[in-house]
């Protein structure tokens, strides 16, 4: 089973590919994370026009509607000492405790916590689940 971070949930949704995120779970924070950034490409790099923006929000609300969310609620401080000790920010390291703590494979695009990940779990790209599914 898989736990998505926002980066890969974000990508597989511009690929217009959700299959995967069936077979996962995510954080609650994700929600947010994935909002924040469908806005970034909107309305500070432009490469989104509002239209296409939307819809994307309309296919984000659609999936964290049907994900399971999990939250470190209670978790705080395990979160805050992976931060701390894998010199990640709170928001990744919540990503990386609550993979090691449910024995899952943490699906990131974000080349810093995937690396710092895989010296605790497995890992994988949004890019490999999508070759992964099509085969």
């Amino acid at each position: 089973m898989y736990l998505f971070d926002a980066s890969s949930i974000v990508n597989l949704v511009k690929r217009g590919v959700v299959k995967p995120l069936a077979d996962g779970v995510t954080l609650d924070l994700a929600t947010y994370e994935s909002l924040n950034a469908i806005w970034k490409e909107q309305v500070l790099l432009k490469r989104l026009d509002e239209d296409t923006a939307l819809e994307f929000l309309d296919v984000l609300s659609e999936v964290f509607s049907v994900m399971e969310l999990l939250s470190i609620r209670g978790l705080e401080r395990e979160a805050f000492q992976y931060a701390s000790n894998e010199g990640l920010g709170v928001y990744d390291a919540s990503y990386l405790y609550m993979a090691v703590k449910g024995g899952l494979t943490l699906v990131t695009d974000d080349d810093g916590l995937r690396s710092r990940a895989s010296k605790h779990l497995k890992t994988a790209s949004s890019k490999e689940l999508v070759e992964a599914y099509r085969a």
